[in-house]
């Protein structure tokens, strides 16, 4: 198991792309998180300035992640539906005949990779905030729960095991990459359009529109009938366990 996991591990960190993608990670968080923690100029009735309001510093460290998920996505996609393209599957194979075994080092390899790229993240949120001249939260901006951060790491993780899967599924990188972005940001939201008044379980229950809200908070009126937090990456985990099952059926049965 070692020496598969050694494998994996100088197979990831010697590829050029994943060096570039851990600088975009880095690069781009950083640029959001000074652009997210901006004041905004408070103004009276009269359109006279009147002092700055402060910007969203716990969102400075959220909403990269989502770009973050997408990076990590193409490492984790990489790690399978590379091997498949060129052909490297059938030496790796060879090399580690115990396809369950290669299979799991795969897994623990994309699981470190995520977490890296989401510490990364917030490493590039913070310094976006301290170069704004925040390096604490300021006054009057609203505090979140203590699990935040870890939810943020949870995201990209699974984000990252739903792309390795659906890469793994269809032996294609751009379906790991491509699938959660084009169904997260547009046919999931028509779908929750259409199907919200018809088939309101199933709108509740899309997986990359789901986990997006892990960063949301529970509403205290109980209007929100959606699920926010650890709720919702709860939902979209179903999902990816269903799609990691698919995968580890297809890879232990399938010829390379």
């Amino acid at each position: 198991m070692i020496a598969a996991l050694r494998y994996e591990w100088m197979r990831l960190t010697t590829i050029r792309s994943t060096k570039l993608a851990l600088a975009f990670a880095l690069v781009i968080s950083t640029g959001l998180g000074w652009l997210i923690a901006a004041p905004s100029t408070m103004y009276d009735e009269f359109g006279n300035v009147v002092g700055e309001e402060a910007g969203d510093w716990y969102g400075a460290f959220g909403f990269p992640l989502t770009l973050t998920a997408v990076v990590a996505s193409v490492i984790a996609s990489q790690a399978i539906g590379q091997e498949y393209r060129f052909g490297i599957i059938r030496l790796t194979l060879t090399a580690f005949p115990q396809r369950a075994r290669i299979l799991t080092a795969k897994l623990a390899v994309v699981v470190l990779a995520a977490v890296a790229i989401g510490l990364l993240s917030y490493l590039g949120s913070y310094l976006g905030v301290v170069l704004r001249g925040y390096p604490s939260p300021p006054d009057g901006v609203t505090p979140v729960d203590s699990t935040y951060f870890l939810r943020g790491i949870v995201f990209v993780v699974l984000w990252s095991l739903a792309s390795f899967a659906l890469a793994g599924i269809v032996r294609q990188t751009a379906v790991g990459i491509a699938v959660p972005i084009i169904s997260g940001l547009i046919v999931e939201n028509i779908l929750q359009f259409v199907l919200f008044e018809r088939a309101e379980w199933l709108a509740r229950i899309l997986p990359w529109s789901t986990a997006s809200r892990w960063s949301a908070a529970t509403d205290p009126t109980g209007e929100n009938v959606l699920a926010v937090g650890w709720a919702a990456l709860g939902i979209f985990s179903v999902w990816v366990v269903a799609f990691l099952i698919l995968e580890v059926v297809a890879f232990l049965r399938r010829d390379a």
